[in-house]
């Protein structure tokens, strides 16, 4: 989710699969670090380009609704407020509690050319959250509600699974990230729309790249 944190839940028959995705991404991450840095950060601003464009062309494949199964529709703007407001209350209350953020550095920005320092705040503040959210409270949401699992527990499976594929930050980190799954799944029910969930997490980004 955010520019520092995320973590983990796993529901029984799912494990293995959320296990070897948290793998995946510790992988990557490594490959990362070994790229110099303008291609590193090029590279994290298309992934979630290339997953949006994957969220569209699965979406048009099974022959789903963008605006019905996916949520890209208006969103109420009063539960939309409500949404944010909370858990923007949630999101400073926590760090209050516990600083997850960490101290405000800007050190690493003032050492990168100022177009490095935009692509970064793009790749992670805006277009990272817009991909997440059409994977999790979009595509993934309107197939899995509509199944055995039904609506609560797509949230509640989601927010795990969501969470797990972040796995470098520690236990109370990863239980406030798994709370955050289960406010953007609620905001996705309520409202209808993946448009609130996408502004809470840009929001939370935001927040936490710095």
């Amino acid at each position: 989710m955010l520019g520092r944190t995320h973590a983990a839940c796993a529901v029984s028959p799912y494990g293995y699969s959320i296990a070897k995705a948290s793998r995946t991404v510790q992988q990557q991450s490594a490959m990362f670090e070994r790229l110099p840095e303008l291609q590193r950060t090029l590279l994290k601003v298309a992934m979630p380009l290339i997953a949006i464009g994957a969220v569209v062309l699965t979406s048009r494949r099974r022959r789903l609704s963008l605006r019905d199964d996916v949520g890209i529709r208006p969103a109420p703007v009063g539960k939309t407020l409500l949404f944010i407001g909370f858990y923007a209350a949630w999101m400073f209350g926590t760090n209050a509690v516990i600083g997850w953020r960490g101290p405000w550095d800007i050190t690493i920005w003032r050492q990168s050319p100022l177009f490095i320092d935009a692509l970064r705040v793009l790749a992670v503040g805006i277009l990272g959250p817009l991909a997440e959210e059409l994977i999790f409270r979009g595509l993934l949401y309107g197939l899995l509600s509509r199944t055995r699992l039904g609506v609560i527990w797509t949230i509640v499976f989601l927010a795990g699974f969501w969470a797990a594929i972040h796995v470098d930050y520690s236990a109370m980190v990863i239980g406030i990230l798994f709370i955050d799954g289960l406010l953007l799944g609620a905001a996705r029910f309520r409202t209808g729309s993946v448009l609130p969930p996408i502004l809470m997490h840009v929001l939370w980004n935001l927040y936490a790249v710095w």
